[in-house]
């Protein structure tokens, strides 16, 4: 365990530099082997699928989905603002943006990869400037659950403006595929990996004994064994999620080499689209920060769960409705998500002068 503790470790710290490699190599090799790409094209559909769905389901068996009823109704001002930034601004100004990439099929995938949820790896980003990390696991949850239903909503509008045929009941489909089968599924897997486990530790005298001296009551002690239980196989969930995530960006991008290469112009578009997209995303949280004094902690949850997307569901979705080509834009823009969250870390000092560490209660 202690050796899977640091090749995850190693993965985060040097994810960024991988994921460039992934797109070095894939690059050549899907411009040089385009004819096995076209004379398979089911596997290679299969395949990303594979890996889209094998992507996100560590993020929902890590979910806990029962803790976000006390938090929400807290903070249901910061929820709010978070949900529509999520689901409006970032959504519509990606519609905006489609409309000028000049493939129908991209700009159809480049809507989808701006209407997808956070995941909940992106809880990880939340730790590091020692944000609201409750608050950012309500935001995930919320948004996977509405985005079941904003998603398929925001590219059947987009794809009817471009004239495009998608029936409602097939991007239904996709979308129940890539989200709602995961997340059911990785929430029966942590409740007999986690929760049940944790209830049955809670029996045993001995087992329980590294809990009783910090919690009070039944229901904490089960608590605290869960929260040891997720601590330990985290790294095989981390492991899992960027290696299966780093091989799909690379089939991505083999798969449309000869697309990127022929027009070098269409990848630089795609990638300044998203830094204004998240350019006004964090100008209107803070903007929405400093007026409804939302103190710094719940801002840089919010912040990030905004920034951060799981495009592991928005190449799901392009590849079931639409096809492979319009998952080109969930494989570039994990290239400059990661840089755009460590610059906002960065930030973070200046974040915390500019709203106040403590804030005003709300």
């Amino acid at each position: 365990m202690a050796r899977l503790v640091k090749v995850a470790g190693h993965l985060r710290r040097y994810l960024l530099l991988y994921v460039f490699l992934a797109i070095a190599i894939a690059m050549p090799i899907g411009y040089y082997h385009a004819g096995f790409f076209k004379a398979h094209k089911g596997l290679v559909k299969d395949a990303i699928l594979f890996l889209a769905i094998g992507t996100l389901l560590p993020s929902m068996i890590q979910l806990r989905a029962g803790k976000m009823g006390r938090e929400a109704r807290s903070k249901w001002k910061e929820t709010v603002v978070a949900l529509i930034v999520i689901f409006l601004v970032a959504p519509a100004m990606a519609m905006l943006f489609a409309g000028h990439i000049g493939n129908r099929l991209i700009g159809i995938g480049y809507v989808a990869a701006n209407s997808v949820p956070a995941s909940s790896a992106s809880v990880a980003y939340v730790m590091l400037p020692e944000a609201n990390i409750e608050l950012a696991t309500v935001l995930v949850i919320l948004s996977v659950l509405i985005a079941l239903f904003a998603a398929p909503l925001y590219i059947g509008l987009f794809a009817q403006s471009v004239h495009v045929n998608l029936p409602l009941t097939q991007l239904a489909k996709s979308v129940t595929i890539a989200l709602l089968v995961p997340l059911i599924l990785g929430q029966l897997i942590r409740y007999f990996l986690v929760t049940r486990r944790a209830r049955e530790l809670a029996r045993d005298p001995s087992a329980k004994l590294s809990c009783r001296s910090a919690v009070d009551g039944e229901g904490e002690i089960v608590e605290c064994l869960e929260n040891k239980i997720s601590s330990s196989i985290k790294p095989i969930l981390s492991t899992w999620t960027m290696v299966f995530m780093l091989i799909l960006i690379s089939l991505l991008i083999a798969n449309k080499a000869g697309l990127l290469i022929s027009k070098p112009g269409l990848a630089a578009y795609i990638i300044t689209a998203q830094l204004g997209i998240y350019a006004t995303v964090i100008a209107c949280l803070l903007v929405a920060s400093l007026i409804l004094k939302i103190r710094y902690r719940d801002h840089m949850a919010m912040a990030f769960i905004s920034l951060t997307k799981n495009e592991s569901v928005a190449a799901a979705i392009a590849v079931l409705a639409i096809g492979s080509t319009a998952a080109v834009p969930a494989a570039l823009i994990p290239a400059v998500q990661p840089i755009v969250a460590i610059l906002y870390v960065s930030a973070s000092p200046l974040i915390k002068r500019l709203l106040g560490d403590a804030g005003v209660a709300g």
